[in-house]
């Protein structure tokens, strides 16, 4: 007599269920992998701003400004990121500088003239792991106005609008005598519950 081998239709469908079921079970564990290796990048990114700015006061005496030249622009938009990316690209500053690969322009303009390293006149922002500008905010201007940022993603409207963090107990500026750095996180929009943000108090 001969004997069948192989499975039948019934244990294959058992061995689907139960990949299927192991699947179901792992799958929250390892579906936000990617999502949590991107803001860790954010939060490294803005970590290696911090020591920049830090490099920037040490050697200039000051904290980086978030005002631009008057002159320098032709709108207002992005104008806090883009005057923290003149200044730790500024041809004169001989300081700690971060990635070129990190710069981005959303708003797509530029300076009336070239004050940078680089070699053309882009008015650059420096960008998240997502491509959107990191607002800067020095202490000297936490009061003085919003930032108006353009994001990369236009599905959630480009122009967004971010402040600089509080202190929830207090209600007052957090890091009142240096600066703030905020990304937008994975959702591209400020003032939601992914920002990032970096500071020192």
């Amino acid at each position: 007599m001969k004997t069948q081998s192989g499975f039948t239709l019934m244990e294959i469908m058992v061995v689907l269920v139960i990949i299927g079921i192991l699947s179901a079970a792992f799958y929250p564990a390892v579906s936000g992998l990617p999502e949590k290796a991107k803001v860790n990048e954010a939060k490294s990114r803005l970590m290696a701003i911090s020591a920049a700015i830090e490099s920037y006061r040490t050697t200039e005496g000051e904290y980086p400004t978030d005002y631009l030249p008057n002159g320098l622009a032709v709108n207002s938009i992005n104008n806090r990121s883009e005057a923290l990316f003149l200044a730790l690209f500024n041809a004169e500053y001989t300081g700690q500088r971060p990635s070129e690969e990190w710069l981005v322009n959303t708003d797509n303009d530029e300076a009336t003239r070239n004050l940078t390293v680089l070699g053309n006149r882009s008015l650059f922002e420096i960008g998240d792991g997502w491509g959107n500008p990191i607002a800067y905010f020095d202490s000297l201007h936490y009061g003085d106005r919003r930032a108006t940022i353009i994001m990369r993603d236009i599905e959630y409207g480009d122009e967004d609008e971010v402040m600089p963090h509080r202190n929830s107990k207090t209600d007052s500026y957090s890091a009142p005598n240096s600066f703030q750095l905020v990304s937008a996180g994975s959702d591209g929009e400020f003032g939601t519950d992914d920002d990032i943000y970096s500071f020192t108090n």
